[in-house]
């Protein structure tokens, strides 16, 4: 698991702990994993169900890409459908069944209690993020809220984290990055950030496994990975 981060042969403190949303704090990701499967069941194509675990953290022209490569030998009339029940019973999921990640609330709370600055990095657009959250009673925890619809490149490029250590005038070593996706990592990494990263429905690969600080399995060994390796050091 790790000891102190050693930078240029001295130890580094973390000023600032930055949360993914989708997946990382919100059940959103199983959400539309059930109206996926759901979708695929009531058109009796279960290859539509496993096309969604492909796309997870992935955005814009990746995804139509994906959905080609892996949904050519049906009609692009039935893959549109298949889409739009999908989104309809993913976002009425999304309005019903929304709920916090298991030990999020403690992980907020105790990163809080050390001093640490809390900031949010989604792909997700502004006013989708702002309800959800604020739904959940979670905005006040952060101090900063950054977007998809607020960057121009999206996950696994570097931009969004980029921007989030710009806003804090801090160098991206100093902070520390809680992602569920390959593509979040990968973002993370790319930024110069350091990355702990806890899998929501797609398992690490190799790629992951070498960028990331850690693997864990939820939210509860991030917290304790932090208060054992990271020192805070004030702004």
């Amino acid at each position: 698991m790790g000891g102190l981060f050693k930078i240029g042969g001295t130890m580094k403190k973390i000023k600032l702990i930055v949360f993914d949303v989708d997946g990382l704090m919100l059940n959103t990701e199983w959400l539309w994993q059930d109206a996926w499967r759901e979708v695929a069941k009531r058109n009796d194509c279960p290859e539509f169900a496993r096309v969604h675990d492909l796309i997870v953290g992935v955005n814009g022209s990746d995804i139509d890409k994906i959905l080609n490569e892996n949904l050519s030998f049906l009609p692009k009339d039935k893959v549109k459908k298949m889409l739009d029940e999908a989104h309809i019973i993913g976002m009425d999921n999304i309005k019903y069944k929304l709920k916090p990640t298991p030990y999020l609330p403690e992980i907020v709370e105790d990163l809080k209690s050390k001093g640490f600055k809390l900031a949010v990095a989604t792909a997700t657009n502004r006013d989708l993020t702002m309800e959800r959250l604020g739904r959940m009673d979670l905005l006040n925890n952060f101090d900063y809220v950054l977007c998809g619809d607020e960057v121009t490149k999206r996950k696994p490029d570097p931009e969004i984290y980029l921007k989030v250590a710009k806003h804090f005038d801090l160098d991206p070593s100093s902070i520390m990055v809680l992602e569920d996706t390959g593509y979040g990592v990968q973002a993370a990494y790319r930024a110069g950030a350091n990355v702990i990263m806890v899998p929501s429905i797609n398992p690490p690969t190799s790629i992951e496994k070498e960028m990331a600080f850690a693997l864990v399995k939820n939210l509860d060994e991030a917290r304790i990975l932090i208060e054992q390796t990271v020192l805070k050091e004030d702004f």
